[in-house]
């Protein structure tokens, strides 16, 4: 099953044995993460290849890593009283499309990061702070708890909030991609291939 990861192509090398723990944690559930710039390379604009990747995958994890330190100025009319700590833009825009997609969610973001999808109710989804410095951050067992249920979730197709999707009756829909949030209409099969069935499913050649 094909999961999307958001998380930036470099981090602080402090953050790196933590990284790979949970990456190979995840694979041996049964995980293939996909990331740009990572398992995956672009050849046309990165929104784009986002997009085409996020089609693609059952679930969504938004890693927010400190990218950018801000130690003065101002927010709105306040001045700042302490430093921000700031993720990579693209977890926002990752994040928020794969929550308009009706991916399951779930988020780690590390201790002071914050802003933008990492403020508490901001999405309906899992967020938590731990210490990603930690090379055995993602083996707490509460966190194990949460990221099987997200895995649940993915699996049944369960996202994060209600998507209603209205499905066309006069459509069939693929049993092995669709999900509650996400039907795939299956394609017509051209004349000369009626012997092989209908319908077939460009994503996983489903006949039927």
């Amino acid at each position: 099953m094909h999961i999307f990861v958001s998380r930036p192509t470099w981090v602080s090398p402090e953050f790196d044995a933590g990284l790979e723990v949970f990456l190979t944690s995840i694979r041996n559930m049964g995980l293939t993460p996909r990331t740009l710039g990572s398992s995956d390379y672009p050849s046309k604009a990165p929104l784009d290849e986002v997009i085409e990747i996020m089609d693609e995958c059952k679930g969504a994890i938004i890693l927010g890593f400190p990218q950018l330190l801000i130690t003065g100025g101002k927010i709105k009319d306040y001045d700042l009283e302490s430093e921000l700590l700031l993720p990579t833009e693209w977890n926002h825009i990752e994040a928020s499309l794969a929550y308009s997609k009706g991916l399951p969610l779930i988020m780690f973001h590390h201790k002071s990061v914050t802003r933008g999808v990492f403020d508490r109710g901001v999405m309906n989804a899992f967020v938590h702070e731990v210490d990603l410095t930690s090379p055995i951050w993602s083996m707490d067992p509460a966190l194990n708890g949460a990221i099987q249920k997200w895995k649940s979730n993915c699996e049944s197709g369960n996202s994060n909030f209600g998507v209603t999707t209205l499905v066309d009756p006069n459509k069939p829909i693929c049993p092995n991609c669709s999900s509650k949030s996400k039907p795939i209409y299956l394609s017509a099969l051209p004349k000369s291939m009626k012997k092989f069935g209908d319908w077939t499913c460009s994503a996983c050649n489903y006949r039927e």
